[in-house]
């Protein structure tokens, strides 16, 4: 049995987003703010199709059911991100603002 290095497996897949925010300022504050608007682009977009999907359905002209709650499901993932980076960086915040000089 041969037991393979693990560099030979690559590097594992990464969003769109991040891989390019990655590539444009690695740890720079530049990069951080670049990734909250691609979630807040994400979040827009996810909630768009939703709507499109929720709107298509009561016309009845939606495909099936099952896209309808998938896009309402990604729109909420989306949401709930996007609330919790928030809910993170108000505490971070308010913690900085706790430290003593």
């Amino acid at each position: 049995m041969a037991i393979e290095s693990i560099a030979s497996f690559g590097v594992p897949a990464q969003s769109a987003g991040a891989a390019g925010v990655a590539k444009a300022n690695p740890g720079g504050s530049a990069a951080f703010g670049q990734l909250v608007q691609d979630l807040l682009a994400g979040e827009a977009t996810a909630n768009r199709a939703a709507d499109n999907a929720v709107q298509a359905m009561a016309a009845g002209k939606a495909e099936s059911l099952h896209a309808v709650t998938l896009a309402v499901a990604q729109a909420d993932l989306q949401f709930r991100l996007v609330l919790e980076l928030r809910n993170r960086l108000t505490e971070a915040y308010q913690e900085v603002t706790r430290m003593q000089v």
